[in-house]
């Protein structure tokens, strides 16, 4: 079967939040087309050897993967081993650090939280974080938590801020916040930021008057039975079941990587969960914020997450179905002429993606033991090509074969080693560059001279 013309438009992103909401789309577009293509199977022969071998071609020690199809899981299974060259076992009950996927969950909490008249999407955060500020002053006042959430507050990244400091808190989060730069106006740019997530739950558990952690727990994840989620790499250290990341070393092979902690991210990539319990948040989402006949989250609040609010990619002049956008905690695009709403995540040598198709009422749940790599993303795509009972666009191996390819481009011309400016020295000797330095925005940073 040919791929279904990429129909995601205007009126379909508007749309998908009556889907959301539990309504239909009364128009002939994406939906529609979506529906020619025969009907979904619970799975396909061959689905373990199929993501076993994938697994294997990206060199990634442990996968985890589950498929959701009309409010049931029909497969959750663990591949390969939790650590590489071990035997242990990986099951869907492995833990995995799921790096920004742990967005999606925020957002939801912080829904929840709108639900029962704690926060509101558009009150200003000042109104819960009275010493909210970014340096752009007043005109910045009005940011709100439907803009940190979708990254349009004009915030670039400053991601080395809060990696690897250990110390940060979220109060001395918010107290850098003005002495950070602003690149865009407020809510016309999309700027990927950790930093507004992290605040974003801050204001949250403010206004609840208790952790985000403690008000996640007992509103989101115990309602689902979430029993194996945790909100950092520490509640595992002692989990005989948890996986460990790696890293390619220079020779291409998986490297484990101890677990470090990564709290100071928190909301917006510190959670750890495994395949089963992540089925379930799955569920829930499919089924309009409903799981195991508990509303827990309004419809209308679940509708408003997958709400494409600010443009991700493409050019200005691009169309719109030819452009990805961002909602809060979830990117809404297309593919193969279904609407998808999705979130990846990389971080300590992890990486994940979740993915969902609404209107075929299908999800998934993919996870990873190996930084930067595409193997979640690639495979779920795959996997939805066969439940659609599409011809295959075999993503994976076509995303292999390039990789393969610059592999061998690499190895047949190396880089040269960098070499010495002639006739130059440094502006005054090395020792003298040593010391502790103070940026507002960043606080002390520290310079120590190496052996060399």
């Amino acid at each position: 079967m040919k791929d279904q013309p990429a129909l995601f438009s205007r009126r379909n992103a508007l749309g998908l939040a009556a889907l959301a909401a539990g309504g239909t789309i009364p128009l002939v577009g994406l939906a529609q087309q979506a529906r020619r293509a025969p009907a979904p199977v619970e799975a396909f022969p061959g689905i373990d050897q199929f993501i076993d071998a994938a697994r294997t071609a990206w060199r990634v020690p442990a996968f985890g993967f589950a498929i959701i199809k009309d409010g049931a899981v029909i497969h959750a299974r663990g591949y390969g081993s939790r650590v590489t060259g071990t035997t242990s076992p990986v099951s869907p009950d492995s833990a995995f650090g799921i790096a920004s996927v742990s967005k999606m969950v925020t957002a939801a909490s912080i829904a929840i939280g709108v639900d029962k008249g704690i926060v509101a999407w558009d009150e200003p955060v000042s109104t819960y974080l009275p010493g909210f500020r970014l340096s752009g002053g007043a005109r910045w006042d009005g940011v709100t938590l439907r803009d940190m959430l979708s990254h349009r507050t004009g915030l670039p990244r400053h991601d080395l801020l809060w990696y690897n400091n250990e110390g940060l808190t979220r109060e001395k989060l918010l107290a850098h916040l003005p002495h950070l730069s602003l690149t865009a106006p407020l809510r016309q740019t999309y700027q990927y930021n950790n930093i507004t997530v992290i605040l974003a739950a801050h204001a949250l558990e403010r206004a609840a008057g208790m952790p985000w952690e403690a008000f996640t727990r007992e509103n989101l994840l115990t309602p689902l039975g979430m029993g194996r989620t945790a909100f950092s790499p520490a509640a595992f250290a002692n989990d005989p079941d948890h996986c460990i990341g790696h890293r390619l070393t220079a020779t291409r092979q998986p490297e484990a990587i101890p677990l470090r902690p990564q709290d100071a991210v928190g909301p917006a990539g510190a959670i750890w969960t495994t395949v089963n319990d992540f089925a379930r948040f799955v569920q829930m989402q499919m089924g309009r914020g409903s799981f195991a006949g508990r509303q827990v989250i309004s419809r209308a609040n679940l509708a408003a997450m997958w709400q494409p609010l600010v443009a991700v990619s493409g050019p200005d002049e691009a169309s719109f179905e030819d452009r990805a956008y961002y909602g809060m905690g979830w990117r809404i695009d297309s593919y193969r002429g279904m609407t998808r709403v999705a979130h990846g995540g990389n971080l300590n040598g992890f990486s994940s993606r979740v993915t969902l198709f609404p209107e075929q009422n299908i999800g998934m749940v993919a996870f990873s033991n190996m930084r930067g790599n595409p193997l979640a993303g690639l495979v779920s795509l795959d996997v939805m090509d066969r439940l659609m009972g599409l011809e295959p666009q075999n993503n994976s191996d076509a995303s292999l074969a390039r990789r393969n390819a610059n592999e061998a481009r690499a190895d047949a011309a190396p880089p040269p080693a960098p070499a010495r400016v002639a006739a130059t020295r440094p502006s005054r000797p090395l020792p003298g560059f040593t010391g502790t330095y103070t940026d507002p925005g960043y606080g002390p940073i520290s310079v120590t001279a190496g052996p060399d």
